[in-house]
């Protein structure tokens, strides 16, 4: 899905968090717990990387809370990356951006916080797992993994109603449900917490958990 948001808006950037609201159920919410789950604010010089980090609203959180954290902004989007240095001009010298598909291409080593928002979910299976493996490699001892994801519940029956739910926001919204869920459908693979959280401590993760869930999306933290 939002590889087909940015492709939409790749000449209009400044649009995208708009319809990203529309499209996403309490992205505010998300964003309050995410800012939660970042270390208390201190002296640390904190290493972070905002994987899919699109305009920088989710780095703009951390640069604020952690004022001595260096943020490392990764995205394949030339446009977006030009809308994070325009929305961030405050904070320059406190990042850096990177161009690139994120399933082939460097993503830097000695992270404190690795952050993934909203991103992953165009991984298949086999490539999630792979990508856990990376994440971890390139985390610090103790470093954490923080990820707003698109997830899909265990039970069938709840999951269908999960869908509806969601539709039914994007519909009050004013977009085209069966656009977005056709979308969704052939270009995301979401996956269970149960799967997520069994591939996490496969690789090595221990401290794994939800902080946050509603209907399709859910916010995790792992330490390494």
């Amino acid at each position: 899905m939002t590889e087909l948001i940015i492709k939409h808006f790749s000449g209009q950037p400044t649009e995208y968090e708009g319809l990203i609201k529309r499209l996403v159920p309490q992205y505010k919410k998300q964003h309050e717990v995410i800012c939660e789950l970042l270390p208390e604010t201190s002296d640390k010089q904190f290493r972070v990387l905002d994987l899919g980090c699109g305009n920088g609203a989710l780095s703009e959180l951390i640069l604020k809370k952690l004022p001595n954290a260096h943020v490392v902004g990764f995205d394949h989007t030339p446009k977006m990356l030009e809308a994070y240095e325009e929305k961030l001009s405050a904070y320059e010298g406190r990042y850096e951006l990177l161009l690139g598909d994120f399933r082939f291409d460097p993503i830097g080593i000695r992270y404190d916080i690795v952050l993934a928002g909203l991103s992953l979910q165009h991984l298949t299976w086999g490539e999630r797992k792979d990508f856990y493996k990376l994440v971890y490699s390139v985390l610090n001892t103790n470093g954490s993994f923080i990820l707003n994801d698109i997830v899909i519940d265990e039970d069938w029956h709840t999951r269908k109603l999960q869908y509806k739910n969601w539709m039914d926001f994007i519909a009050a919204n004013g977009e085209d449900p069966d656009f977005w869920l056709n979308i969704h459908l052939t270009k995301d693979y979401p996956i269970t917490l149960e799967d997520h959280f069994q591939w996490l401590e496969e690789v090595g993760f221990s401290k794994t958990d939800c902080y946050w869930r509603f209907s399709n999306f859910a916010i995790t933290m792992a330490i390494k």
